[in-house]
């Protein structure tokens, strides 16, 4: 293995995500979103550039870049004006460095081709099919899909049947497979928040469990847990409630999931998982304070801030990870929160 070369990607910054080329997304200074593109591919020199925000007549506007795919194409956020001229959040993505407003779950009445509310997108394919979470007419996010050939969100439904059934997609792979959170009932009927998968095709999405077998009701669960990424092997990943200390807090830990059964926990101490990768890598954070790592079956867990090995750089989250095994990661350096590409 080389050395880990930990490159800083801008200032105070967040590092949300990259491509199979090392390319790097995220927000600069807590208002632009911005693009890290590499000299060449997978290396640890490059270059940063804002992208585009949505017209905001004039206001200061922020936006968000949270992923991008392998043609480059980056989904995220950016605030902007509905077609009567209040402000919102919308959900977006950049090709060819232009930005375009994907709409909401609330189509305007008044103003056909237009939308109401606020949305946010978080994961983008190779097809460049879109994930994230919309505000809709029965007053709470939901989860939609963006298919760019149809240019419309599609609401993804809800693990609860009685409205306004909360959730949000996290992340979807190159078959269309899509992962993220949903409010739920348990068997009880105690209101719960579960990971889901909604598999390419399917009308709606399956409940993934948590760590807390059910006793009473053998092959339901306890508690909440959530889905944060899914790759092309169908490997999901994600957090779950795990019990209750001895002081009375409620553990969680970083877990794979499957579409059938009971999910597995990958660490045995407090943590999340939020990514995973072409070669099942898997990234997030451990311990409380937060500190990033990833892990596979081959080398176990790693932690990130003994890997990158510099002075005064404390890794508090690992957030993409790619083929190549290069990793986003948030750290704090100085006392200031910056995105880093961590190579190996």
């Amino acid at each position: 293995m080389t050395t880990p070369v930990a490159a800083t990607v801008t200032g105070i910054s967040e590092a949300n995500g990259l491509n199979n080329s090392g390319a790097v997304v995220g927000q600069e200074d807590t208002v632009f979103p911005f693009v890290w593109n590499p000299q060449q591919p997978n290396g640890t020199t490059g270059t940063a550039t804002q992208l585009p925000l949505l017209f905001t007549g004039g206001a200061p506007g922020t936006g968000r870049a949270v992923s991008i795919n392998s043609a480059g194409d980056i989904c995220g956020s950016s605030e902007g004006l509905d077609a009567n001229g209040n402000a919102v959040t919308r959900a977006v993505r950049w090709i060819g460095g232009a930005v375009q407003d994907l709409g909401t779950l609330i189509p305007d009445p008044f103003n056909p081709g237009f939308f109401l509310g606020d949305s946010r997108a978080i994961d983008i394919n190779d097809a460049g099919q879109i994930v994230g979470a919309s505000d809709t007419v029965v007053g709470s996010e939901h989860a939609f899909l963006f298919d760019p050939a149809l240019q419309v969100m599609r609401d993804l439904g809800s693990l609860a049947l009685v409205p306004p059934n909360p959730g949000r997609a996290t992340s979807i792979n190159g078959a269309g497979d899509v992962v993220g959170v949903s409010a739920a009932l348990d068997a009880a009927g105690n209101s719960v928040e579960r990971a889901f998968v909604l598999a390419a095709g399917a009308l709606f999405p399956s409940d993934l469990g948590t760590l807390i077998p059910d006793q009473a009701n053998p092959g339901n669960f306890l508690g909440n847990s959530a889905a944060f990424g899914i790759n092309d092997n169908g490997r999901i990943i994600g957090t779950s409630d795990d019990g209750v200390s001895s002081a009375g807090t409620q553990l969680t830990g970083a877990v794979r999931f499957f579409t059938a059964g009971a999910p597995v926990p990958l660490l045995p101490v407090h943590s999340d998982g939020f990514d995973v990768g072409p070669a099942n890598d898997v990234v997030g954070s451990f311990n409380q304070p937060a500190q990033g790592f990833s892990f596979n079956t081959a080398t176990g867990m790693v932690d990130l801030t003994a890997l990158v090995a510099t002075t005064g750089t404390d890794v508090v989250m690992g957030t993409g990870v790619n083929a190549s095994g290069q990793i986003t990661a948030q750290a704090e350096i100085g006392g200031s929160s910056v995105g880093i590409l961590i190579t190996v």
